[in-house]
C-alpha cells in the first residue's frame, strides 16, 4: 500500500506526534509498504530548502497560504496514496483547537482513490463542571470540531485513539473507535543503575554539581503538568516515605524544559530533606543512560490517559516503574484496567515507592512492532469491505 501521513508539525524530538508518525511509517515502511509524511502546520525551525528526507514534506500553514495548497495537492497527485492517515491533535491543526471545516478541505484536495484514517491523540478540552465558562465554551466548540473529523468532514473508515478514555468518548459521541497502542523507540538495556548512575556523576561534575549515588533517584521525563497536584507536597511524602529509612530521595528533570527547572527550584526551597536536580536537554543516548539510573519515575499524566504518555512508555519500556501522581477524570473508574503492574498509584494515601533497582518488565505491546501490526491489520481490514 501507499501511505500518506498527515500531521500538524515533523520537527524531529520536538513534536511528539510528529515523532509518532514518522516511527510508524518508517515500521510501515519496513514491512513494504511505501511512506510518505507531510506536515501542514510546521514550526519549520529547520531549513525548508534542506528538507529531512524525499519522503517527507513540511509545510508552513497550508490553511493559510494558497501556494502550499497547491504544493500539497500536487504532492498527493503526484504520490497517489491508498490511505491518507491523519494524526489529529486539535490545537495542531488550529490555534484554539477549532477549526472543523479543515477536515473537509483537506479531503477535498486528496486523490478521489485515497480512503481516510484519523488517529486522534488528543480530543476536546474537558475542564469539568467546576472549570471557567470560557474553557467549557471551547470545550463544546472542539467537540464539534473532532465530530468533523471522525464524520462528515473528513470521513474516515477507520478510526484510531490511543486512550480507553477518549476510546469510551469517542463511541458515546456514535463513532466506532479502535485502539492504536503508543509505541516506543525505548528498549531495555544491559546497563546496570550502577554504571549509569556513574557516567550521569561524571556529566554532572563537568558542571560543578554533584549528586548522591546512595539516593533512591525518581525520574521525570517530557512535558509537565502543575495542574491538579502539588509537586512540592507529592515530593514530602516521597521523602518521608517508610521505604527510604536511611536514604535520602533525589527527584531528576530530564529534557528541556524551563517550568520543570522554576518547579523543582520552589520544591527544594519547601522540602530540604528531599533533592532536585534538573539534567535538562540530553542526546538520546544519555536519556537511556540517566533513565535507567533512576529506581523509579512519576508522571504528571493523569491515570485515566496514561497510556497516551510516550514519556510513560519510554520509562515502562527500560522497565522503570512509574508513579502516577494525578487519578483524572470521576468516571475513569469505569474504564478497563491497564495492563501494566508497573503503574503505581501514587495518588492513593497509601502508595510505596519502590526499593533500588527495582525494574518491573514493561508491557511486551509498547514496542513499535505491535503498533504497526494493529496499524496495517485495521487499515488491510476495511479495504476490503465494500
Amino acid at each position: 500500500m501507499r501511505l500518506a501521513f498527515i500531521c500538524s508539525g515533523l520537527e524531529p524530538g520536538r513534536d511528539g506526534v510528529g515523532d509518532f508518525a514518522r516511527t510508524l511509517a518508517r515500521h510501515c515502511a519496513a514491512t513494504g509498504h511505501e511512506v510518505r509524511l507531510v506536515s501542514v502546520r510546521d514550526s519549520l525551525s529547520q531549513d525548508r530548502a534542506a528538507p529531512a528526507a524525499d519522503t517527507e514534506l513540511r509545510l508552513a500553514d497550508i490553511f493559510r497560504q494558497p501556494a502550499e495548497v497547491r504544493q500539497l495537492a500536487a504532492w498527493l497527485r503526484e504520490f497517489q496514496p491508498d490511505w491518507a492517515s491523519v494524526h489529529f491533535t486539535p490545537f495542531g491543526f488550529h490555534p484554539r483547537g477549532l477549526g472543523g471545516r479543515r477536515a473537509v478541505f483537506l479531503r477535498e484536495i486528496l486523490p478521489a482513490k485515497t480512503r481516510r484514517h484519523v488517529m486522534l491523540h488528543e480530543i476536546w478540552l474537558q475542564p469539568g463542571r467546576d472549570g471557567e465558562l470560557r474553557h467549557r465554551a471551547l470545550g463544546w466548540a472542539q467537540k464539534r470540531c473532532v465530530d468533523a473529523w471522525c464524520g462528515p468532514g473528513w470521513r474516515p473508515e477507520v478510526i484510531h485513539t490511543q486512550a480507553r478514555l477518549h476510546q469510551a468518548r469517542l463511541q458515546a459521541r456514535g463513532f466506532r473507535v479502535e485502539l492504536l497502542p503508543l509505541c516506543t523507540n525505548f528498549s531495555p538495556t544491559q546497563l546496570t543503575r550502577e554504571a549509569a548512575r556513574a557516567s550521569v556523576a561524571d556529566w554532572l561534575r563537568g558542571k560543578s554539581e554533584k549528586i548522591d549515588d546512595t539516593a533512591v533517584w525518581l525520574g521525570h521525563f517530557g512535558a509537565f503538568h502543575p495542574q491538579g497536584w502539588d509537586f512540592a507536597e507529592f515530593a514530602a511524602k516521597v521523602a518521608a516515605h517508610s521505604n527510604l529509612t536511611g536514604q535520602r530521595a533525589c527527584f531528576v528533570a530530564l529534557g528541556r524544559s524551563t517550568a520543570v527547572a522554576a518547579i523543582f527550584a520552589d520544591a527544594a526551597a519547601k522540602v530540604p530533606q528531599a533533592d532536585f536536580r534538573v539534567l535538562g536537554e540530553l542526546s538520546e543516548e544519555k536519556v537511556t543512560v540517566a533513565m535507567r539510573a533512576c529506581d523509579a519515575a512519576f508522571t504528571s499524566t493523569p491515570k485515566d490517559i496514561i497510556e497516551k504518555s510516550s514519556a510513560v512508555a519510554a520509562w515502562r519500556a527500560l522497565g522503570i516503574p512509574v508513579l502516577v501522581t494525578r487519578a483524572g477524570a470521576t468516571d475513569a473508574e469505569k474504564l478497563p484496567p491497564w495492563p501494566d503492574a508497573g503503574l503505581i498509584d501514587a495518588f492513593e494515601s497509601n502508595f510505596y515507592v519502590p526499593g533500588a533497582g527495582a525494574l518491573q518488565p514493561g508491557p511486551a505491546f509498547l514496542n513499535p512492532e505491535t503498533t504497526t501490526r494493529v496499524f496495517l491489520s485495521a487499515l488491510i481490514a476495511a479495504s476490503t469491505r465494500p
